[in-house]
């Protein structure tokens, strides 16, 4: 799974989220497009996000902790 490929298309959807939108990963993929993707590569992609999120590489989202699915849950910020 190519990681720098899918983050930019994850980047250019959050720069199209209004302020404060808490927003789930799969959320920032339109159709199926996240549903196609194998589970191993969806829950390794899963974690690179959310380490880049904490790593402050996405300035403008904060994580927001666990959904009570167990998803992590994201906040766009300013």
């Amino acid at each position: 799974m190519d990681n720098t490929y899918w983050m930019g298309k994850a980047i250019d959807k959050i720069n199209s989220l209004e302020t404060g939108v808490v927003f789930y990963l799969k959320d920032l993929f339109d159709g199926v497009e996240w549903k196609e993707l194998p589970v191993g590569d969806r829950l390794g992609f899963g974690k690179y996000f959310k380490n880049e999120i904490l790593e402050n590489s996405v300035p403008s989202v904060r994580y927001s902790g666990k959904a009570q699915n167990n998803s992590a849950q994201y906040i766009k910020g300013e």
